[in-house]
């Protein structure tokens, strides 16, 4: 997700306050000084990434009209001229990525091929950002398409990227145990774990999500959100905040802060997987 100093306000009745919906998006550079001011200003704001601060495919290694497919997390057999390759073992945070877009941070899952998955907002209207892997290798990528209605972008970059892994082509089911990965306030490579708190809806930006108990903070969009077999049920692209009375302003009004953490929403592989399969089908 991207902190951003620039908020969208999506209301939510609460009471005599609304919650405030966030994309993850972190674009003040590590100084959390600066985030909670930016968050004290905002009316509601749909978490982004952090700006300065990810998910694969899986159909059980498919192929999506010949184009998109799924890296296997575990290993198997490839028969090259008579030569049997055992293709070495990922783990989740192998394939995740921190990907910055001007002074902003957020998060992104190699799918293979040095085909990257990350939330829209993340890369907003770049033609090209920049890219970290967990290895701690460093390149360019390109962003061959966005979809703003699902909050869904592809990344492709020539770099070398090792780790990657699979799309798991369905939705989450409730109470289903989840693990994301990302760059939550700029750390890099962090996981949070939680579960499914909440079936697929349409709320705020976004078309389709499911909610998640899971901590959910700036930096953190377009992480990969993995089951726990490792691989990707989803993205992650904000996080609602519940508002914390905070004092008077001058006119007498009650003032709010929103609070760090709340519910995470995230992009179900279902739909990201109908996206990559229309787009390479084009």
């Amino acid at each position: 997700m991207l902190a951003t100093n620039q908020f969208t306000n999506h209301h939510h009745s609460r009471g005599d306050q609304d919650e405030q919906i966030f994309p993850c998006i972190d674009r003040s550079r590590n100084r959390p000084g600066r985030i909670l001011r930016h968050l004290q200003t905002a009316g509601s704001v749909t978490m982004g990434y952090y700006r300065r601060a990810g998910v694969a495919v899986i159909a059980t290694a498919i192929v999506l009209f010949g184009g998109v497919y799924a890296m296997p997390s575990q290993p198997q057999q490839v028969t090259i001229t008579n030569t049997i390759i055992q293709a070495p073992p990922t783990t989740s945070e192998d394939s995740a990525i921190k990907i910055s877009v001007g002074d902003g941070l957020g998060s992104g899952v190699h799918i293979g091929g040095g085909d990257i998955l990350t939330a829209a907002h993340v890369v907003g209207d770049a033609k090209t950002v920049k890219i970290k892997t967990f290895a701690g290798i460093e390149s360019d990528a390109d962003v061959l398409w966005v979809n703003k209605d699902f909050d869904i972008a592809l990344i492709h970059t020539g770099g070398n990227v090792s780790g990657s892994s699979e799309l798991d082509c369905r939705e989450p089911r409730f109470g289903e145990q989840l693990q994301a990965i990302g760059n939550p306030l700029g750390i890099e490579f962090v996981a949070s774990f939680g579960r499914v708190a909440g079936s697929g809806r349409q709320t705020g930006p976004w078309k389709r999500v499911i909610v998640t108990d899971m901590t959910t903070v700036m930096g953190q969009s377009g992480g990969g959100v993995f089951a726990n077999d490792g691989r990707i049920v989803g993205i992650n692209v904000g996080v609602t905040l519940a508002p914390l009375k905070s004092g008077k302003a001058a006119d007498g009004s009650d003032t709010y802060t929103p609070t760090m953490t709340g519910f995470g929403f995230v992009v179900p592989a279902s739909f990201v997987c109908d996206l990559l399969a229309r787009r390479a089908a084009a």
